[in-house]
């Protein structure tokens, strides 16, 4: 038998999924005490929630990145199956365990291990897309056959953040703090590959002209 399943239901519970990963973040985010800011200074209670907030901020645009992209991907497909499905369902473990890699970063900033493992939980999130959209290109799922290259691009934009998450953690072993910046690398890469893509389909479309 062959089973689909409904796109506009699997998006909703996946846009569910994606909100309250994103609202957990801030829970992290202790409120200070009146007895702790009468004991110490403001400023000082304020300085010791910088990486938590910097963590917070961090893992919220992560996520809005991978929500936005997750859209991408479903405008062009025209159901689901159960490949497909189950690809999304390991995706959105990796989003809600976000929270706790984030909290767990944040209290340790300066120890590797727990960014290690954040950086884990990013290369998943990228992978398992990856993979989704792979699947959807093997079960030929497009609405349209000129829906190939937006997929391609969304590929290559998880591919650059896998490679650069997996550079971080390479360089964590010699260089800890200066690791923490390695992901910033995929900003002059994704814009790159952004360049590359909008051409590609620019060319294409002229061509069908």
């Amino acid at each position: 038998m062959n089973f689909t399943y409904d796109k506009d239901r699997v998006n909703n519970f996946t846009d569910a999924v994606f909100a309250i990963a994103m609202t957990l973040l801030v829970l992290d985010i202790a409120v200070p005490s009146y007895q702790a800011i009468n004991t110490e200074s403001f400023s000082l209670q304020l300085s010791k929630l910088i990486p938590s907030f910097i963590g917070y901020t961090v893992s919220f645009m992560v996520i809005s990145v991978y929500w936005i992209s997750h859209m991408n991907v479903s405008r062009y497909i025209k159901h689901y199956t159960p490949s497909v499905l189950w690809i999304n369902v390991f995706l959105l473990f990796m989003v809600v365990l976000m929270p706790f890699t984030t909290s767990f970063y944040c209290k340790t900033f300066v120890i590797k291990e727990p960014f290690i493992l954040y950086s884990i939980n990013v290369i998943a999130l990228s992978l398992f897309k990856y993979l989704m959209v792979l699947r959807i290109e093997k079960e030929d799922l497009l609405h349209k056959q000129n829906h190939k290259i937006p997929l391609q691009w969304i590929k290559a934009r998880d591919l650059a953040s896998i490679g650069a998450w997996l550079f971080a953690i390479a360089l964590s072993f010699e260089y800890n703090l200066l690791s923490r910046f390695a992901p910033l690398l995929m900003i002059p890469i994704l814009k790159f590959i952004d360049i590359v893509y909008k051409r590609k389909a620019s060319r294409k479309s002229r061509k069908k002209k």
